[in-house]
């Protein structure tokens, strides 16, 4: 059994006297007992996206998304799920069948060969949604047909059947304006619905078998909600033999619909790095989480972000969304829960990354949130174990050890305190020589650009998708501990050396 480990933080001003201290006592003999999946971080993207993604040179894929969706698979291939809000508004266009008022996006053999190139090039496996909300299954087979053919079966893990369905009544499916249909996201004219205003789960649910039986034999997904009940009332769904294989859940750490200022749901960066909007977005699923693992399938997170509604500028695209997006995946993965798929797409203040393409060259913009997802793939290699912390108070520095396959532990220590720095010592109980020490580091947490990662920067623009290698430094234990100062609004990750740690 490895030993204890215990991190003691001491919080401090910014001049670095200690105002207050914090035990915490993390105990590492006992890993959990599932390791984090090769593929559990993903991307999430929508139908819309993927010829920008993917680029005009069907000859020459986009490289610098190719090598960004890499570094956050470090082994095995990487999960892209494709639909979200375009889910239910994108169609592969149905002979002697008008397209139904709702959808606004076809899907065209262009598009199908900007996709496999994407897929190809990543060797991603493809969670791929199919709209529901036009209530036509015709629709649905002849669209997962087309995919399934063009895409190849190699590449497509799942099909998914809707989105979002509790908010049929609540986003239009279109819009009137002087009696003709406009689009749904029109601000003009007035709103049409799909379904009526008692539509809940249980119509839902039959409207879901019914697609079900008409799409091909392959694994399925759903039921792609954020609401707990929803979720709970999918379970007929889950047996040995049923053809769910993925249980779909939906997080947001806040929530744009929401108006109060006061309401910690509020898009701030001060309630962004609030515990609650990391920590509660996965409350109520555990029963959903073993039972998907007692039948034999999975619950994965297929949609994720900081703040609903494509974010919010001054909160969604600072380096508060680094911090809170590490503790947020730590957080999921501590559940049980078997994988995340961020939700990104073009000049989202949501967004991972932007691209442009120009005389034959890719460029792209690396925003704050994926140097924390990237930090996090670092924390959590494949195959690594959570170490179970029993720690107090975590307001202000939140820790989080892995144990890899390579034997090293590694402790994650965020100080989300947008004033107070932190000195952290971590103890452990054999001395097992000089840790390394990488940083997640910014102006501020309201910073939008100049993020370093292990001192290193994708600058403003980057061609390549790749960082420098990390400007690490060391440090070396005093009687078995390990001190670490951590400014106001930054990160660290401690990499122990693997001897001295005994077996798990």
């Amino acid at each position: 059994m490895l030993g204890a480990l215990a991190l003691i933080a001491a919080a401090g001003a910014r001049s670095g006297a200690v105002a207050q201290a914090s035990v915490f006592r993390m105990s590492t003999g006992a890993p959990t007992d599932r390791p984090i999946a090769p593929g559990f971080l993903g991307l999430s993207l929508e139908y819309r996206s993927i010829p920008g993604l993917a680029g005009p040179d069907l000859r020459s894929i986009n490289p610098v998304l190719v090598q960004l969706i890499r570094n956050l698979v470090s082994r095995g291939r990487p999960v892209l799920r494709i639909g979200g809000q375009s889910t239910d508004r994108t169609w592969w266009p149905v002979g002697g069948m008008s397209r139904p008022l709702g959808i606004t996006y076809d899907l065209t053999p262009r598009w199908m060969t900007s996709a496999r190139a994407l897929a190809q090039a990543t060797d991603a496996r493809l969670i791929l949604s199919v709209g529901l909300e036009a209530n036509r299954p015709k629709i649905d087979a002849v669209e997962a047909s087309r995919l399934l053919r063009g895409l190849g079966r190699k590449y497509v893990a799942a099909l998914e059947i809707g989105n979002e369905p509790e908010l049929y009544t609540v986003v239009p499916w279109y819009r009137k304006l002087r009696g003709a249909p406009i689009p749904w996201y029109s601000h003009l004219g007035v709103p049409v619905f799909s379904r009526p205003p008692g539509y809940n789960a249980q119509t839902f649910f039959a409207e879901f078998s019914r697609t079900l039986r008409v799409l091909p034999r392959l694994p399925i997904a759903g039921p792609d909600t954020g609401l707990v009940p929803w979720l709970d009332g999918f379970r007929p769904f889950l047996a040995p033999a049923s053809r769910v294989r993925i249980v779909t859940w939906h997080a947001y750490g806040l929530s744009q619909c929401v108006t109060v200022p006061f309401s910690p749901l509020y898009p701030t960066v001060p309630n962004l790095l609030a515990l609650s909007a990391s920590r509660a977005m996965v409350n109520g699923i555990s029963p959903d989480v073993a039972l998907a693992h007692q039948v034999g399938a999975t619950l994965r997170v297929d949609e994720m972000n900081s703040v609903t509604c494509n974010g919010r500028l001054g909160v969604s695209n600072t380096f508060a969304s680094a911090l809170w997006v590490m503790d947020a995946l730590f957080t999921i993965a501590a559940d049980g829960v078997d994988g995340v798929n961020i939700h990104t797409f073009k000049n989202a203040a949501n967004g991972l990354f932007d691209f442009d393409h120009s005389h034959g060259h890719w460029v792209g913009a690396v925003h704050p949130l994926y140097y924390g997802a990237m930090m996090f793939a670092q924390a959590a290699p494949p195959g690594s174990r959570l170490l179970r912390i029993n720690s107090g108070n975590q307001d202000q520095v939140r820790a989080w050890a892995t144990l890899a396959p390579d034997r090293r532990i590694r402790v994650l220590l965020i100080n989300d305190s947008l004033t107070l720095s932190a000195r952290a010592l971590v103890r452990t109980p054999i001395a097992a020589g000089s840790a390394s020490i990488e940083r997640l580091r910014a102006r501020s947490a309201y910073a939008t650009g100049g993020v370093t990662l292990g001192g290193e920067s994708f600058g403003t623009r980057t061609k390549t998708g790749l960082l420098a290698p990390p400007r690490e430094k060391t440090v070396a234990p005093r009687t078995g501990v390990y001190a670490i100062t951590l400014p106001a609004a930054s990160a660290a990750l401690m990499t122990l050396p693997p001897r001295g740690h005994g077996s798990a």
